[in-house]
């Protein structure tokens, strides 16, 4: 758009506004303007000194070691740039992360003890910076101007996997057998003093609910900080099926009697009750359970013992039984 053309619409303007244009000063405002672009164009080829903030990350640590500190995520850098490159900059915002490869430093030991300490310059890494940010932008100064590591040895542990799962059967079914994961353990590694305290790994709490069928999934494994596992996850195998109730009438034996002595008991049968799957149903037999009572809590106050079960199949479930004590005489052999 010509002078002319400005002009003209700003007079238009003014009109609509009932002001009087002066022509003098339109002329005046239109080369303020352009004088300023001038101005501002010329700025941009002066060289000045800023902060700006660039992210790092790091990569190959040793592979025999640990890192048990933190590292700084951002350098502070001080730059000297062209005016025109510090615009390019603040308009971008960003750099993309500086990547530090930490065997490729020069790294100088501070203290060894269980934990060995380590530093390395920052000044030191300065034109590889420049050479990836830019070749326009040159390094003044970093902060900080060390970087520190904290190794110590790295240890290997085997541990179970302990289920966080929460299962619920649909009704009428249940779970059949152990929850089996493949593998059903895994192997840690990390620094001795965190891995000394670590005896199992869990899976994350998942909810499954309403299981009507066998469920083969996979699942992830709780991360610990600071610790390294062989698996994130593992395959978890459960078998469900529809239950049925049954019932068994079982013999009660009395332990530790004395050999003077004879106790009998009224009555001499009690009789169990428990889920089972269908499967499982005909595996259930009488001699599988155990029910005893004993000798030792008879006392003078005390006409009945208590029942206890002590052994019964591992793939029944909810076990119920009756009586739950019994009478008894005592007679010398």
């Amino acid at each position: 758009m010509s002078a002319k053309n400005i002009e003209d619409n700003i007079r238009k303007f003014l009109n609509k506004k009932n002001l009087k244009a002066d022509k003098r000063l339109i002329i005046f405002l239109f080369f303020v303007v352009l004088s300023t672009i001038f101005w501002f164009l010329n700025q941009l080829e002066e060289e000045y000194l800023t902060e700006i903030s660039l992210p790092v990350r790091y990569t190959n640590f040793p592979k025999d070691k640990i890192l048990v500190n933190d590292l700084p995520n951002h350098f502070d850098l001080r730059i000297r740039a062209h005016g025109y490159k510090l615009l390019e900059y603040k308009i971008s915002n960003k750099f993309l992360p500086y990547s530090i490869n930490v065997n490729s430093l020069t790294l100088r030991m501070h203290s060894k003890s269980e934990v060995t300490s380590f530093f390395a310059l920052t000044r030191l890494l300065t034109k590889d910076i420049e050479n990836q940010i830019s070749s326009d932008l040159e390094i003044v100064s970093i902060l900080p101007d060390s970087l520190h590591f904290e190794f110590a040895d790295k240890v290997f542990k085997k541990v179970p996997v302990v289920s966080l799962l929460n299962l619920v059967p649909a009704t009428q079914y249940m779970i059949r057998g152990d929850i089996e994961f493949s593998p059903d353990s895994i192997t840690i590694s990390g620094a001795r003093p965190i891995i000394d305290t670590i005896n199992f790994v869990n899976t994350k709490q998942v909810d499954f609910t309403e299981l009507n069928a066998n469920l083969n999934d996979e699942i992830d494994l709780k991360a610990i900080n600071n610790v390294e596992f062989s698996e994130d996850e593992v395959e978890v195998s459960i078998n469900i099926e529809k239950f049925t109730e049954g019932s068994q009438k079982i013999k009660l034996n009395v332990i530790n009697v004395p050999d003077s002595l004879i106790i009998k008991t009224f009555p001499k049968e009690i009789t169990v009750a428990y889920f089972v799957t269908l499967s499982d149903y005909e595996k259930v037999l009488p001699q599988l359970f155990e029910a005893v009572v004993d000798y030792n809590e008879i006392s003078n106050n005390e006409t009945k013992l208590n029942i206890l079960i002590k052994n019964s199949p591992e793939y029944i479930k909810t076990l119920r039984f009756n009586p739950k004590s019994v009478e008894y005489i005592i007679e010398k052999k």
